[in-house]
């Protein structure tokens, strides 16, 4: 043969075992493929299984967390003012789900008797419906008190803050019926510091019923209330409203959210004794996805007048 046959007849070859090789490719068939994907299936299922729990237990400790943080704030903020109150004036609804206080400004010492010496100063006139006192030792932020009242309506609807006298919150020396509380007139800051009180205007023949055998007398600002509404989830806080002899389960004034998601509350009060304060419990259930983290918080309020 010629050469250019010999040439053809050699590629031809060539060409047919190229073609061979890669018919004979080693490859995967339908059925292994389907084996292997079953295969990794059960794996990834049996992963997913060990993964599943702690991820869950991660997303449930926050929640948890989550929910205590916010009742635990919720609780130090009520408990922060309560300790505020004026003695004996902290009060629950029946319904225990408001608890609701008198707010002192402030407070002091008054002078009770004149001083023998060449100074004697000014004592507190307990039969009189307006008179002005020495304030003895100082009395904290008294440019943050607001007078200008002559009646004691003036004090009771918030016009001007309201001084109050041996509040023991028994009939007849109780702030909320206004049976020792006084608006304030002005303060003089002297020296020496003097309070000022008027309730000439409406009641004439008024005067403080009891004299505080420490002396004490408190500015109270506001009257302040913790709202629980599980229907809505909250706890609103609710101040600058009229102080009333009937306590309201809502009373009106300007409101803020305190905390929501609130499932449950229950709000007491046990007025103090001679021998202890008094005891105001706070429980809080907030609820979040189907769980519940319920906090109980216990205050000591003061009750000596």
């Amino acid at each position: 043969m010629g050469p250019l046959i010999e040439s053809a007849v050699m590629m031809g070859l060539h060409l047919t075992t190229d073609n061979s090789r890669l018919m004979t490719a080693p490859g995967f068939t339908l059925v292994e493929l389907v084996v292997v994907i079953t295969l990794l299936g059960i794996l990834g299922a049996f992963a997913v299984s060990f993964l599943v729990q702690p991820i869950e237990g991660f997303l449930d400790t926050s929640r948890r967390s989550r929910l205590v943080t916010r009742a635990e704030t919720a609780l130090a903020r009520m408990e922060k003012e309560l300790r505020l109150a004026l003695p004996n004036s902290v009060r629950v609804h029946v319904s225990g789900r408001t608890v609701e206080f008198l707010r002192t400004l402030s407070g002091g010492r008054y002078r009770r008797e004149a001083d023998p010496g060449p100074v004697p100063g000014d004592p507190i006139d307990f039969n009189a419906a307006a008179d002005g006192f020495d304030v003895l030792g100082g009395m904290p932020s008294p440019d943050q008190v607001i007078g200008g009242g002559s009646r004691q309506a003036d004090c009771l609807d918030g016009t001007v803050d309201c001084l109050v006298i041996y509040n023991t919150g028994q009939p007849g020396a109780d702030a909320w019926s206004g049976d020792n509380i006084a608006a304030v007139a002005f303060m003089d800051k002297g020296p020496p510091l003097r309070a000022n009180f008027d309730n000439s205007g409406d009641l004439p023949g008024w005067s403080f019923p009891f004299e505080s055998p420490g002396q004490r007398f408190y500015i109270v600002d506001t009257p302040v209330a913790f709202v629980c509404d599980p229907g809505s989830g909250q706890v609103r806080r609710v101040s600058g409203y009229p102080i009333t002899a009937v306590q309201s389960q809502s009373p009106p004034g300007t409101s803020h959210l305190l905390v929501d998601g609130v499932s449950a509350c229950t709000f007491s009060y046990a007025p103090g004794t001679a021998t202890r304060a008094g005891l105001v419990t706070l429980q809080l259930t907030l609820t979040e996805e189907g769980e519940s983290v319920r906090l109980l918080q216990q205050v000591h309020v003061p009750n000596v007048p």
